[in-house]
């Protein structure tokens, strides 16, 4: 069932065959949970919403007309219910990404100061991301991260094209300018 389309499951999970949204799920359970923890910067709060998510989707299989891709749906409910989340969080604790979500760099674990000097660059794109307004990093997150096209993002946080194109445009000049002055303090 992994080679079928989303569609083509969605279609048997209206046939009344489980499995393939068990296939939907696998195939964006970790595309979600990471969304939402660069949102949440929360484990834990990102599985609620990866669950609350599919479940919220499961629900909607019988009557879901495809107008946009299925993750586009997807990416609107995990952001939906992470800025609920988010509302009802007072003070947000940042902490580094862990590796199931970050990853392991493979090509260059054979060269212990390319870790080095990549930690490093990932710390300070980490920090500068931090940074920036939620508004920015979803953008940033959505285009550079999902590697969404623009379209997308514009359905998913359900704003125009243009207004997709200039937050990625300002998170990434905010983005080069924090970092610009992280690179000139480590000179002195």
């Amino acid at each position: 069932m992994n080679f079928l389309s989303d569609q083509e499951l969605i279609n048997l999970c209206r046939e009344g065959k489980p499995e393939a949204f068990t296939v939907l799920y696998e195939r964006y359970r970790q595309t979600i949970m990471n969304f939402a923890y660069r949102i949440l910067r929360d484990s834990h709060l990102s599985a609620d919403v990866l669950q609350e998510t599919f479940i919220y989707v499961f629900k909607k299989l019988p009557t879901y007309e495809s107008r946009a891709k299925f993750t586009t749906l997807l990416f609107q409910v995990a952001r939906h219910i992470s800025f609920n989340k988010l509302k009802k969080i007072k003070h947000l604790k940042i902490q580094p990404l862990p590796e199931e979500i970050s990853g392991p760099d493979t090509e260059i674990n054979s060269n212990p100061e390319k870790i080095l000097q990549n930690e490093e660059i990932g710390k300070n794109i980490a920090g500068a991301l931090k940074q920036l307004p939620l508004l920015y990093r979803e953008v940033i997150n959505l285009r550079i991260i999902q590697n969404l096209p623009y379209r997308e993002i514009s359905a998913i946080l359900d704003c125009p094209l243009g207004t997709v194109k200039s937050r990625l445009h300002n998170g990434l000049e905010m983005l080069r300018t924090y970092l610009r002055s992280k690179i000139e303090q480590n000179k002195e």
